[in-house]
């Protein structure tokens, strides 16, 4: 008998029949009811099922199983992640990684996973920490079946890549029309999702956000909220109080300082969330986790709030660009991409290829960017990678803060159709997001917002001279202490979010000697720290 060869523990969803489903889907403007959505789902076995799920519009995860085969699916985004392992002759399915680790008992991080995870804050393609934990990649379709020789037999299927294909060469108002165009029907299908709830938006300073309430102002939606946070004053906040003044639009701000930080990171609350977000292979995001606490135990916003954060419309709309022009000037050799790819996102410590052995950045691109001969230029390949690994496991899991305490999310900018649109628009027109910004500006005038020349960057301060200097004379003098109190003081003076609040003085001068980069990369030492210390605690326990 196969019937508890194949385990599902899916803790999130509903099921119908043999369907766990979770998500909502939309076929064209029609938003589909549960079990409308199972039924579909339920359809995979007897159809092209890429081609079924490609033109499937939402964000969802699925598994079905007769107690022999089945399959499991996430949507292009890995929104609502799936993960499985097998022990002996025993699959394991569920939104859980913890309790797949737990059913396949493996007690050692996978030494290429972590170096990774220090290094990005994720673990690319189906890997996460522990090589016998697997996660179902953004776009894949994963058959699996319990064979009668005690084989367990998994079949993945990616069925959608972010490829960019014959490029519309038009004229940038033309360009611009076909953008107004599929923006209405998309945000159209946000509103009969969210059914009349309050919209609560995360307001930063830059364009994203700022078209999501532009839109709303436009589409005369006036159930909405948006929020910031930070320190008092900082420029980001401003911008966005600035903003949704003009719209007439409810602003709420929560202030952070070092002090509260401190005592944020080490809560039990806390603690329970990157148990939920991490997954066992992400960085899990945080700074709003606090934001958002505050306007549910306040009573800021209702129970029933949707959250509707940027992501990621910058990205397909080329801001890449800005970093490596040269990519979306025609440069297509090989390396030049696989550098780029490298300096971008193997950026949390310092590395270079050959300096981790057997651990090798270029190794882990290559497997995930699979024939180059799919992608038009290297910039398609770029962003590729980007949408593949990165906006999934890093930006779009974000997401988790939102259902952690309670809320529902939707974000337009990974609707289908807007993705469709973008993989249209060739490099010349994506180059510095000109296409992009143009229009958030325009619409920006139309509805009576002042623009400015340019969004405030937000605050950098690894690169700058006083940092760089700094680190030589670290290296120099050994980290004298005097030199480490003045880093330490200018980190958290320019740190408009607190976020270096959550460590000691001493604890971010010593991260100085891996050569940390970054506060993500500090963030990343820790969470591996924690892990470590979650697996010796169940070790121990286990005697």
């Amino acid at each position: 008998m196969n019937n508890n060869r194949i385990q599902i523990n899916i803790l999130h969803g509903k099921r119908e029949g043999n369907v766990f489903l979770r998500g909502t889907l939309f076929d064209g403007p029609q938003k589909l009811d549960f079990s409308e959505s199972a039924k579909r789902m339920a359809l995979l076995p007897k159809e092209d099922a890429g081609e079924l799920l490609s033109r499937t519009n939402g964000f969802f995860s699925a598994v079905s199983s007769d107690g022999r085969s089945g399959w499991m699916a996430v949507d292009r985004l890995r929104t609502m992640p799936l993960f499985y392992g097998t022990r002996n002759d025993t699959l394991f399915i569920s939104d859980s990684a913890r309790w797949v680790l737990e059913k396949i008992e493996e007690r050692e991080m996978d030494p290429i996973a972590r170096q990774e995870f220090l290094l990005t804050g994720y673990v690319t393609g189906p890997d996460t920490l522990f090589s016998r934990v697997k996660q179902v990649q953004a776009g894949e379709l994963v058959r699996f079946r319990a064979d009668d020789d005690g084989s367990i037999v998994l079949e993945p299927q990616r069925y959608f890549r972010y490829l960019h294909h014959d490029y519309l060469r038009e004229d940038e108002a033309s360009l611009r029309k076909r953008l107004d165009d599929m923006l209405l029907p998309t945000f159209r299908r946000m509103l009969e999702y969210v059914a009349g709830r309050t919209i609560v938006v995360p307001l930063s300073g830059g364009y994203d956000s700022r078209l999501i309430v532009l839109m709303l102002k436009r589409m005369e939606y006036e159930n909405v909220v948006a929020f910031s946070y930070g320190r008092p004053g900082n420029q980001e906040a401003e911008t966005s109080k600035q903003v949704a003044e003009q719209l007439g639009i409810r602003w709420e701000f929560v202030p952070y300082s070092d002090e509260e930080w401190y005592q944020w990171y080490r809560s039990p609350e806390m603690q329970a969330y990157f148990e939920y977000a991490d997954g066992l292979c992400s960085l899990p995001h945080i700074q709003d986790w606090p934001a958002v606490m505050a306007l549910k135990r306040e009573g800021r916003i209702p129970e029933d709030s949707v959250f509707v954060p940027g992501h990621s419309a910058d990205l397909p709309a080329g801001s890449r660009s800005k970093t490596f022009p040269d990519l979306y000037r025609g440069e297509n050799d090989p390396e030049t991409l696989v550098s780029a790819i490298t300096r971008y996102h193997y950026s949390l410590f310092a590395y270079k290829e050959g300096d981790r052995s057997p651990f090798s950045a270029r190794e882990r691109i290559l497997k995930v960017l699979g024939d180059p001969a799919q992608y038009p230029d290297a910039a398609s390949a770029f962003e590729s990678w980007d949408i593949t690994e990165r906006q999934p496991k890093f930006i779009v899991n974000s997401l988790r803060v939102y259902e952690h305490w309670g809320y529902a999310w939707w974000i337009p900018f990974w609707d289908t159709e807007f993705m469709a649109y973008w993989q249209r628009i060739p490099p010349e027109r994506r180059l510095n997001q000109n296409l992009y910004i143009g229009y958030v500006n325009d619409l920006a005038k139309e509805m009576g917002v002042a623009v400015e020349e340019k969004v405030p960057p937000r605050p950098s301060f690894k690169k700058t001279p006083f940092v760089v200097g700094i680190k030589t004379a670290l290296r120099i003098t050994l980290r004298t202490l005097l030199l480490a109190h003045l880093y330490v003081n200018r980190l958290r003076k320019h740190d408009h979010l607190s976020l270096w609040g959550c460590f000691t003085n001493q604890w971010i001068a010593a991260i100085f000697n891996k050569q940390q980069q970054s506060i993500n990369g500090a963030f990343a030492l820790s969470r591996i720290i924690l892990l470590d210390e979650e697996l010796n605690s169940a070790t121990k326990n286990k005697r």
